[in-house]
């Protein structure tokens, strides 16, 4: 070998850094600044980052209809070091299709917005979660709304994806401030479960929040529906609750707490109209520390544990133990509930089953003729009143500021959710909870959603007397046009993003090509000096 080849391998070595630094930048990345649509847009390495802090505007509206998340799949995350912006997110994802990748939300989410994730399905592989919460922070009125997702995992396989995953970050997680994260009509077949939390450290619910999981489905799932893996705690008027969910196929059970619990100042952890085919409802493990000790289970400060309508074989709670085991000047409330068949529907029934329950309510949530408030805020909520008749109980919040149908500090999907409302919208076969006669979130066959949630045909439309037919798309670089238009883009192309209906280079790409181009030339002038 000549004198002059460790100089030529060093510089090919140089060379190959060059080439590999210059398609990852080829990653994608967009800043949100102000109003975005994409509609059918395919993400994979995508990142979107959110920077409100230029804005003028109230509110920011962020629209992703048609999806499809693969590979690397989609990022969302605030911008780090971004000042305090007044404007409001209004962020919505609307028929998403994942095929064995993840939407990641990450780290702290900007105050005040609204991220709503509709009709979303997946196919996973085993250890793969659909929605990744990596270190989520939800705080000061930020919420995320998780509707309608179905994800399905490989079958006789051993899975441990989650439709939803919150896991450690590099910032603090929990939710707090009036924050909350809803998931709701969520469907797990052949995964762990439906919501797990793994933080590494306890994750608190605070100061008016909520975190709550409806009409949840897990079918032959491998843990619990809600596994949490942490120290729950709750407090300062916040909520946890699971409810109208079932467990199919499977023995793990309703719900899995494998930290303490903590529940204090007029806060509700709820548990209602929910069942387990087979098996245990509970995982609540004795001995965290010591084998010999109770569950930490503390309910304090005039706070509300209710277990309403529930139906399994067993309780799950191990024998000479009781949950709550701690309760000081609150309440646990038990109605309806029915273990190996048998209706509880004394308090002691309850205890003899490891629910420390106090007050039993019956089929109108009332004790003694008064309502028991059993799935009120405590602290957002007036005193039980006097029954009526056959009216159910509900509750009566202490100020307009509470929202109901439970006195939330934040605004509750439950206050107009009906799984079975008729939809409207011509050719939608799922409309949009908030408006069902106005807006939809899943079409049908041959038909695409708009980015004012109508639907539209897709082909070409034949009757008997004329056929109506799409404008051809002639704008350069687009992949969808506007509906009716040929010329005005909701939708480009991959490297070109979307300014007022034209379809323009992504600087970070642009950035990434002049990189490789970069990286040629000096790899070029390498191997001529090496000569």
């Amino acid at each position: 070998m000549g004198p002059f080849a460790p100089r030529c391998c060093a510089l090919a070595l140089l060379c190959s850094v060059l080439v590999l630094a210059a398609v990852l930048v080829r990653a994608e990345s967009f800043t949100v600044t102000r109003d975005v649509t994409m509609s059918s847009t395919s993400f994979d390495d995508y990142t979107m980052v959110l920077d409100l802090s230029s804005s003028s505007a109230d509110v920011v509206t962020v629209q992703l209809i048609n999806s499809q998340v693969s590979g690397n799949g989609l990022t969302i995350k605030n911008a780090r070091g971004s000042t305090p912006s007044s404007a409001r997110l209004s962020m919505s994802m609307a028929i998403t299709t994942v095929a064995q990748s993840a939407i990641t939300l990450s780290g702290v989410m900007p105050a005040n917005s609204d991220i709503r994730i509709v009709a979303t399905t997946g196919s996973l592989a085993p250890a793969q979660s659909l929605f990744d919460f990596s270190g989520l922070a939800l705080d000061s009125n930020a919420t995320v709304m998780v509707e309608n997702t179905a994800v399905t995992w490989p079958k006789d396989s051993i899975n441990t994806g989650s439709i939803v995953l919150i896991s450690a970050g590099s910032n603090a997680v929990g939710i707090k401030n009036t924050a909350a994260l809803f998931v709701l009509n969520a469907t797990a077949i052949n995964g762990a479960s439906v919501v797990r939390v793994d933080t590494q450290s306890s994750f608190p619910i605070s100061k008016g929040a909520a975190l709550a999981v409806d009409y949840g489905r897990c079918e032959r799932c491998s843990s619990a529906l809600v596994s949490i893996n942490v120290p729950l705690v709750v407090d300062a008027s916040s909520l946890f609750r699971v409810a109208n969910c079932k467990v199919v196929g499977a023995s793990n059970g309703l719900l899995t707490s494998a930290g303490s619990i903590t529940v204090s100042d007029k806060s509700a952890y709820l548990i209602y109209d929910s069942a387990v085919e087979s098996g245990a409802l509970f995982s609540f493990p004795a001995g965290l520390e010591d084998a010999s000790e109770a569950y930490p289970f503390a309910v304090s400060g005039g706070s509300t544990v209710s277990f309403l309508n529930l139906k399994g074989s067993s309780t799950g709670v191990a024998a000479g133990q009781s949950v709550p085991n701690s309760l000081e000047q609150s309440n646990a409330i038990g109605g309806g509930c029915v273990i190996s068949d048998k209706e509880l529907r004394v308090a002691s029934e309850y205890r003899s089953h490891g629910l420390s329950v106090e007050t039993v309510v019956d089929s109108q949530g009332a004790s003694s003729g008064t309502c028991a408030n059993a799935k009120c805020i405590p602290g957002n909520t007036k005193p039980g009143a006097t029954v009526s008749g056959t009216e159910l109980c509900t509750c009566q919040c202490s100020s307009t500021k509470h929202h109901s149908p439970f006195c939330t500090s934040v605004v509750d999907p439950m206050q107009n959710y009906d799984p079975n409302v008729w939809c409207t919208v011509p050719d939608c076969i799922t409309c949009d909870r908030l408006d069902p006669s106005n807006r939809c979130t899943e079409c049908d066959t041959g038909y695409s959603l708009t980015s004012d949630y109508q639907c539209k045909a897709i082909t070409t439309i034949t009757t008997t007397t004329t056929t109506t037919k799409a404008p051809t798309c002639t704008a350069p670089h687009c992949s969808v046009c506007a509906a009716g238009s040929g010329s005005i883009c909701s939708s480009c192309r991959s490297p070109y993003t979307l300014s007022n209906g034209v379809c323009v280079a992504n600087t970070n790409i642009a950035a990434g090509a002049h990189t490789a181009t970069l990286a040629a030339a000096v790899c070029v002038a390498a191997a001529l000096y090496a000569l």
